[in-house]
C-alpha cells in the first residue's frame, strides 16, 4: 500500500473517531416528566399516552359575548375583536410569548406576556440608602425581563399587573392547574440575563398567585431546551422537558 493510501485511511479513522465522540453531543436530549407533588416537583415515569393542554389565545376577554383574538407578531402583542384593534404592546417592549389565563385568580381572564423592556428600578430605592437592589436583573442592553397581566379593567385594556424585573429572566412558560385545586400556575424554564436567547434554560419553576405577586412553589436545577404541559390518560398533570 502506497504511503499516500496509508494516510487517506488513517484520515478516514480519525474521522470515524471524532463522529463517534460528537455523536452525544448532537443526539436530542432526553424527555423527562415532572410532577407537581404537595409543594414539590417529583421526577416521573414517562406516560404512555398523554394529551396537550391547550394554550388558549382566543376569548371573550371583555365579557361583551363576542371573543378577542390575541396576537403576536415581530415581538408585538395585539388584542382585537374581529377588525378592530383594542390593544397593542406599547413601543419598547419585545413580546417573547403570549398566552390566556386567569392567573391572578380574579375570576377574569387577562392576556399574559413574557416580555422584555427597559429596565426600571424599584422607585422605593431611590429613598433608602442601600438602593438599587435590583439593578442586577437587565442584559447589558438596558432590559429586563417581566410577566405582565393585561386585562380589560374600567372600559378599556389596560395593565393589571406587572411584575418587577426578574432576577431570572423566563425562556418561557405554561400555564396549567398542576394541583387540581382548580387555579391556574405559572410554570418558567429561567436562564440568565448574561445567556444568549437560544441558550438552554438552567431552572424549571412552579410559581402560584399569593394576591400580590407571585411565589415560588418549587423548581429544580438542570438543563431545560423546552417546555411541554400534557395531561395522562388517568388525569395527572405533568410537565415534559427535553
Amino acid at each position: 500500500m502506497k504511503y499516500n493510501e496509508i494516510q487517506a485511511a488513517m484520515n478516514k479513522k480519525v474521522i470515524l473517531l471524532i463522529a463517534l465522540l460528537a455523536l452525544p453531543l448532537l443526539s436530542p436530549a432526553p424527555v423527562r416528566a415532572w410532577e407537581l407533588v404537595g409543594d414539590s416537583l417529583q421526577p416521573v415515569g414517562l406516560p404512555t399516552r398523554s394529551q396537550g393542554i391547550p394554550q388558549p389565545l382566543q376569548m371573550d376577554l371583555d365579557e361583551d359575548g363576542e371573543k378577542e383574538t390575541l396576537e403576536l407578531n415581530n415581538g408585538q402583542a395585539r388584542i382585537v375583536s374581529g377588525i378592530h384593534l383594542r390593544w397593542r404592546s406599547p413601543i419598547g417592549w419585545e413580546v417573547r410569548q403570549a398566552s390566556l389565563g386567569d392567573l391572578n385568580h380574579d375570576g377574569s381572564v387577562e392576556a399574559v406576556l413574557l416580555v422584555w423592556r427597559p429596565f426600571k428600578p424599584w422607585p422605593v430605592d431611590r429613598w433608602l440608602p442601600r438602593g438599587g437592589r435590583i439593578d442586577r436583573f437587565q442584559n447589558d442592553r438596558g432590559k429586563s425581563c417581566q410577566i405582565i397581566l393585561i386585562g380589560w379593567s374600567k372600559g378599556a385594556f389596560r395593565e393589571r399587573w406587572a411584575g418587577s424585573a426578574l432576577a431570572e429572566p423566563v425562556s418561557t412558560f405554561g400555564l396549567a392547574d398542576l394541583n387540581h385545586d382548580g387555579k391556574v400556575e405559572l410554570v418558567t424554564l429561567d436562564s440568565t440575563y448574561s445567556a444568549s436567547p437560544s441558550a438552554a434554560a438552567s431552572v424549571l419553576k412552579v410559581w402560584e398567585w399569593n394576591g400580590f405577586g407571585f411565589s415560588l412553589v418549587s423548581k429544580v436545577q438542570g438543563i431545560f431546551s423546552n417546555l411541554r404541559v400534557v395531561r395522562t390518560n388517568d388525569g395527572h398533570v405533568i410537565l415534559l422537558t427535553p
